[in-house]
Parts: C-alpha cells; sequence; structure tokens
C-alpha cells in the first residue's frame, strides 16, 4: 500500500507552505509527514506479527524481514506517496494471507493475524496518521514563519 496526505484540509496546508517557501518546501514537509506516518504503522504491523498463527510454529521470519523500513517518497509531479508494508518481491503472497485468511472450498482455514490489516488500513490507524500528518505540516509552517 502506498499512502499519501490524507487528513482533512490539507489542500489548505500545502497552499501556506508554497506561499512561504515555495515547492522545495512543500516537498520536504511532505516527506517529513510521509516518512512520519511510516514510522508510526511499521511497529504495529511489528506487533501485529508476534500474533501468528500456531504461535509463529511455522514461521521462519521471512515475512516480517519483509517489511518495508524504506523511508523513500516517491513523486509523481506533485504527488508524494511513500510504502507502507511488506515488500512482496520478498514476502510473496503470504503476506496477503496472513492479513485476509484462508479458505478451502469456502471453508476457512486460518484465521487472518489479528491486527495486522488494522495496522495498515484501521480507521484508528489512520486517524493517527492523519493526526502525525497535520502536526508535521504545522511544525513545518511554524518553522518556517519563525525563520
Amino acid at each position: 500500500k502506498k499512502i499519501g496526505l490524507q487528513f482533512q484540509g490539507w489542500e489548505e496546508y500545502i497552499s501556506k507552505l508554497d506561499e512561504l517557501g515555495g515547492s522545495t518546501t512543500v516537498k520536504k514537509a511532505v516527506e517529513e509527514a510521509l516518512i512520519e506516518s511510516k514510522k508510526h504503522v511499521n511497529p504495529l504491523i511489528e506487533k501485529s506479527m508476534g500474533k501468528l498463527p500456531a504461535g509463529g510454529r511455522y514461521s521462519t521470519g521471512g515475512t516480517k524481514e519483509s517489511i518495508d523500513k524504506e523511508n523513500k517518497v516517491e513523486w509523481e509531479g506533485m504527488t508524494g506517496s511513500i510504502k507502507v508494508g511488506f515488500d512482496f518481491s520478498k514476502s510473496g503472497i503470504k503476506s496477503i494471507l496472513l492479513m485476509q485468511g484462508t479458505k478451502v472450498n469456502g471453508t476457512p482455514r486460518m484465521k487472518p493475524v489479528s491486527g495486522l490489516k488494522s495496522a495498515i488500513y484501521g480507521a484508528k490507524t489512520q486517524k493517527e496518521i492523519a493526526e502525525i500528518q497535520e502536526k508535521v505540516l504545522s511544525d513545518v509552517i511554524k518553522r518556517v514563519m519563525e525563520g
């Protein structure tokens, strides 16, 4: 999953940052907000990985090791985003199966890992990310205004 700015009113913050410092300031502020968002989500994912099926008896640790830890913001024009979750080139389908659970002929075989999906997609996490992003952008505006 990729996340971008997701709090209500972010457009006004970006406009103010652009007015105060131009596109370079906007880009730095967005990158800081996205990286801080990821720093909040990754420990939630890691904590959930402690609740693997069968107490983790069948785990080799590969899926946990595939949690994307790279703090690289990707830009498409003036839209920044950062990858959050698992690096599928390392974990393959395992991370999806852990989030969704498995079924055979419609019968559940393995329950999803408790809290894993909500660590990334949950309403509480999304609210916390929005608060982090708003605070970061507000702090950057304050720093720029104070010189």
